[in-house]
C-alpha cells in the first residue's frame, strides 16, 4: 500500500512539474510575441534644425526559386537608434511595392526611440502586396546632431523542410 501511495505522490509531482514548465513557456512566448510600436502619447517637439532624414530599405515579400515558383517570406523591419546618449524620432515608416506605389504607412503618429532603443515593424508571410521588389522608407529626425540610425529588413521563409533567412541593410537617401 505504501508503494502505491508513493507512486501516486510521484505522479502528482510530475503532473505539477509539467504544468509549471508549460506555464513558463507560455509566459516567455507572450513576452517575445510581436507587438506593433505604440505612438507617442504626447506631442513631439519640432526639430530644431528643420532637417528630416530618410533611409531606403530593400525588402522582399517573396523570392523566386525552382524555376520561378514563389517562396513566401515574412519581413521584419528593424530600426535601431545607434546613439548612446540621444533620442531620435521615427516620423514615418512607409511600405512600397515593386512598382514604387505606397502600400501602407505604419505610422499612427511619430514615436520616440531612446538611446540604443530598437523598434520593429512586421509584414506577415502571405502578404504579397509588396512583391519581390518591395521596400520601406523610414523618415526620422532628431534635435541636433546624433548618430544615424540603422534600418534593416530581415526576411524569413519556411516551406516544408526548406527554410531561408537573410537581411538587407538600409541606405540613407535625400528626402525633399
Amino acid at each position: 500500500m505504501a508503494v502505491a501511495g508513493l507512486g501516486a505522490i510521484v505522479a502528482i509531482l510530475i503532473l505539477f512539474g509539467v504544468s509549471y514548465i508549460a506555464n513558463q513557456l507560455e509566459t516567455i512566448e507572450d513576452k517575445i510575441a510581436y507587438k506593433p510600436p505604440a505612438a507617442a502619447t504626447e506631442a513631439l517637439p519640432v526639430v530644431y534644425d528643420g532637417q528630416r532624414h530618410a533611409i531606403y530599405v530593400p525588402a522582399y515579400s517573396h523570392i523566386y526559386s525552382r524555376g520561378g515558383q514563389a517562396f513566401m517570406l515574412e519581413v521584419t523591419l528593424s530600426v535601431r537608434n545607434t546613439d548612446p546618449e540621444h533620442e531620435i524620432r521615427i516620423e514615418r515608416v512607409s511600405y512600397f511595392d515593386t512598382k514604387g506605389d505606397e502600400i501602407r504607412s505604419f505610422d499612427g503618429a511619430a514615436i520616440r526611440l531612446g538611446p540604443l532603443e530598437t523598434v520593429s515593424y512586421l509584414v506577415e508571410a502571405g502578404d504579397i502586396a509588396g512583391g519581390s521588389g518591395a521596400n520601406f522608407i523610414v523618415e526620422w529626425a532628431a534635435d541636433g546632431e546624433v548618430n544615424a540610425p540603422i534600418a534593416e529588413a530581415v526576411m524569413i521563409g519556411i516551406d516544408g523542410t526548406h527554410q531561408l533567412s537573410f537581411a538587407s541593410r538600409g541606405k540613407p537617401i535625400a528626402r525633399h
